[in-house]
C-alpha cells in the first residue's frame, strides 16, 4: 500500500471505509491503523470526523462498522448507473422465471463486486449482498469475466493466491486456468460448491457495450445443487435469453442518447 499521498486524511478515510466494507466484523481504530499502517492519531482523527457525519459508527464499544450514510451512497450510485433501469426489469423477470436468486457484477482485480441481486421464491440466504466482493475464483461470475482475460492477465491478478471459501474452490492457479479454458468453449462458467457448500450458480458474461470495460459484467442464477442437477439446461436457457435481452436493450439506449 502506498504510504505518500497528496491528501492523507482523505486516502486514511477511503481506505478505513474499504477496510471495513471488506471486514466480517466491526474494528476497533487500533486494528484499523494496524492493518492500514498508519498512526493512531490520523485513524482516530479521521475515524471520528466519519462518525459524526454517519459514514461509520460503534457497532460496540470501541469497534467500528460502516454507517448509514454509505447506503445512501450506494443506493444513489446504484440508481445513477446507466445500465441499472434495463437491468433491474431484466433481473427481475429472470428472478420471477426461475424462482432463484439472481445477480450482476463486475471485477475488480481479483474479486467479483455484486452490482445487483434479486431474489426469488426459492432463494436462500447467500454469501452475495450489492455491493459486496468475493474471490473471483470461487464464484461463476468471477470465473465468466477471468475468462475473457489472457491467462497471464489473470495470474496477475492473482499474484500467487488463490482463496478458498469451500473444498471445491479452485485453489491453484493450474484448476483455474484448466477451468477458465472449458468455459471458453462453452461461452458460460459454473460453480458447483465453490462458494457455498450445497448451492450451485450458473453466469454469462454479457457481450454488449454494458460489458466493453475492461473487467466486464456478468449475470447469474444462483440455486441448490440439486436444483440444478435437475434443471440446469433449462435455467442456462432463460439465463442466455436474459443476457440477449440486456444486451439489446443496451445497444438500443446507446443508439438513442448517440453514444454508439
Amino acid at each position: 500500500m502506498p504510504t505518500e499521498y497528496s491528501a492523507p486524511a482523505a486516502a486514511c478515510a477511503a481506505d478505513l471505509l474499504e477496510l471495513l466494507a471488506r471486514s466480517d466484523e466491526p474494528l476497533s481504530l487500533a486494528e484499523i491503523a494496524r492493518r492500514l499502517g498508519r498512526t493512531k492519531s490520523l485513524v482516530f482523527r479521521v475515524a471520528k470526523e466519519l462518525e459524526i457525519r454517519d459514514f461509520i459508527q460503534e457497532a460496540s464499544e470501541g469497534r467500528f462498522w460502516l454507517g448509514i450514510e454509505i447506503l445512501k451512497l450506494g443506493g444513489s450510485y446504484i440508481s445513477q448507473s446507466e445500465y441499472t433501469e434495463a437491468a433491474r426489469r431484466v433481473l427481475q423477470k429472470l428472478s420471477h422465471e426461475t424462482g432463484e436468486t439472481v445477480n450482476m457484477g463486475t471485477l475488480r482485480g481479483a474479486e467479483v463486486l455484486y452490482l445487483e441481486k434479486w431474489e426469488g421464491a426459492n432463494s436462500v440466504v447467500t454469501v452475495s449482498h450489492v455491493g459486496k466482493q468475493i474471490p473471483a475464483n470461487c464464484t461463476a461470475m468471477g470465473k465468466v469475466l477471468l475468462a475473457r482475460l489472457l491467462d497471464g492477465d489473470v495470474e496477475a491478478r492473482f499474484k500467487g493466491s488463490y482463496p478458498t471459501l469451500t473444498p471445491a474452490s479452485l485453489g491453484s492457479y493450474a484448476a483455474l486456468v484448466a477451468d477458465l479454458e472449458a468455459i471458453r468453449v462453452r461461452g458460460y462458467a459454473v460453480d458447483l460448491g465453490e462458494t457455498l457448500d450445497g448451492r450451485a450458480c450458473v453466469a454469462i458474461a454479457l457481450e454488449s457495450s454494458l460489458a466493453s470495460a475492461e473487467d466486464g459484467v456478468a449475470v447469474s442464477i444462483s440455486m441448490a445443487l440439486h436444483r440444478y442437477e435437475r434443471d440446469g439446461d433449462e435455467l442456462l436457457r432463460l439465463l442466455m435469453n436474459a443476457g440477449k435481452r440486456l444486451d439489446n436493450e443496451w445497444e438500443q439506449r446507446m443508439v438513442m442518447t448517440g453514444s454508439a
